[in-house]
Order: C-alpha cells, then structure tokens, then sequence
C-alpha cells in the first residue's frame, strides 16, 4: 500500500449496446483478468445495470498508487483491450474519484494523490466538529418533543452530517484550504 493506506481508483461507465452485451461481459472479463496481473492492483468492482433499457455498466478499479494506476492505463495491454472493445459501447467514460476520501476533496487540475493523513484529519475535524454542534442546536428543539429513541435521533443526525459534508462543507473548506492541503 501507499504512505497512506489507501487506494488509487478509476471509475469507468460503459453503456453497452444492447445487442453487444453477452461480448461486453466476455471482454470485460479479459480486461479485468489483466488488469489484475499489473503491478499495485488491488481490487474490481462491477456495478450492473439497474435499467434494461439503459445498460451502464460502472466499475471501479483501485491500486495501491497513482504510479501504478496511471502505469496500468497508460500500457500497451490496456490500450489493446480498449481498442478491442470500442464497438461495444455506446458511450464510455473514465473518471479518476481519487484516493480514500477524495470523494471530499476539491481537488488541483493536476494528478496528484491524497493531502497527508493527519491533514485529512485536521480538515475532517474542522468540519465536522462544527458540524455536529450546529446539528445539536437546530434539531433539538425539533427532534426533542418527538421522543424518538436515541438511536433513530443518531441517525438522523448522521444522515443530515453527512448531507452538509458531502456538499457544501467539505468542497468549501477544501478549496479554501487547497494550498495548504496540497503543498
């Protein structure tokens, strides 16, 4: 694994031709059985359709390092496996989300990896500490009377967190604090 345990992925949509779909599943699986043979691999992750009509297939895969991921992409092997598989899709895309949660982060144009894990940590509390505190103000005048277990008030406290972190705290404070992050 990398400094910071964690992984390196690429997200790829494939919409598949409906008639092409038996093929697809056939070179998809050739062209995870090479990818994992390639240096820092970590895992695969198929989504499959959830609509019959719009056949998007979403898989993720990880590896231990950008190095590694970028090395695999850019090999001739992959570029061959994509070239064979063209005329199957009706539309592909590849998204690369970043490491561990980068899924928060407001991230340089550039290809760079994860701020340092103690960073990540510093900007996790700055916004959730805050976070929670507010939470606790504005819902329990709301949430009190209702005498709802303590449980399913956690829960909705969570849910209402991670909405407010997702989007806008976490792209906010992150884009703010990108020279810091990314120094």
């Amino acid at each position: 694994m990398n400094d910071d345990d964690t992984l390196v992925g690429l997200v790829i949509s494939e919409v598949v031709r409906p008639e092409r779909v038996r093929e697809y599943e056939e070179w998809s699986a050739g062209i995870s059985a090479a990818a994992m043979k390639a240096t820092g691999f970590r895992m695969r992750q198929v989504i499959e359709p959830r609509n019959s009509k719009h056949l998007e297939y979403l898989i993720v895969l990880k590896f231990d390092s950008l190095e590694h991921m970028n090395h695999w992409h850019e090999s001739e092997e992959c570029r061959a496996w994509l070239s064979k598989g063209e005329e199957l899709f009706e539309h592909r895309t590849e998204h690369d989300p970043g490491e561990g949660v980068e899924l928060w982060y407001s991230r340089p144009d550039t290809a760079v990896g994860s701020p340092p894990f103690w960073k990540q940590v510093v900007i996790g509390t700055l916004a959730v500490y805050p976070s929670i505190i507010l939470l606790r103000i504005l819902t329990t005048p709301i949430l009190g009377p209702l005498n709802l277990h303590p449980d399913v008030n956690l829960l909705i406290s969570v849910v209402l967190l991670s909405c407010l972190l997702t989007w806008p705290l976490m792209p906010w404070l992150t884009r703010l604090l990108r020279p810091w992050l990314y120094r």
